[in-house]
């Protein structure tokens, strides 16, 4: 299983157990991290360590990246304002409709952020508008890998396209 595969599934188990579970533990959980503002605030968040120690246990230590705590703390507060395991990812779910669900400006502004302590905010504000519902896998796995290559993909999703390949000819030049 590759480390993304391993990734997501870890960060699923603990949506499935310490997020969308019906339990009061759960609930206070979601709770402090759809309102957490910042990365200390979501770090404050006993749930948020309990996702590091998913994480760790499946040998993705995020501690380990330079930017860790604020990718840990993106990814916790990202799959807290999820209430449903969709199959669509997420920026298919803000591109879908007409209008679409997410504005183009508000998704272009989403996209041109780098950083994922400035991530936090919009993209907590366009889950809402979507009403939480996104691909679990796929969203941890985007936010701990986000760059470049996931914001592109996140474009392509996001406008309905196939994303873009190279055929064979191509890359032998």
């Amino acid at each position: 299983m590759t480390e993304t595969k391993v990734l997501a599934s870890a960060c699923r188990d603990w949506w499935v157990a310490c997020v969308a579970a019906d339990t009061e533990a759960a609930r206070q959980a979601r709770a402090q991290l759809r309102r957490a503002a910042s990365v200390a605030a979501v770090l404050g968040v006993g749930a948020t360590h309990e996702l590091n120690r998913y994480l760790a246990d499946a040998g993705c230590d995020i501690r380990g990246r330079r930017d860790g705590p604020d990718r840990l703390a993106l990814i916790a507060m990202a799959l807290a304002q999820v209430t449903n395991d969709a199959r669509a990812t997420a920026a298919q779910q803000f591109g879908a409709g007409d209008p679409k669900a997410l504005s183009s400006l508000r998704f272009n502004a989403l996209v041109r952020t780098k950083e994922p302590r400035q991530l936090m905010e919009p993209l907590a504000r366009a889950l809402r508008i979507i009403e939480g519902s996104a691909n679990v896998r796929r969203l941890a796995a985007d936010l701990y890998w986000w760059g470049d290559a996931i914001r592109t993909n996140w474009c392509f999703d996001y406008h309905g396209a196939t994303r873009a390949r190279p055929d064979r000819e191509e890359t032998k030049a």
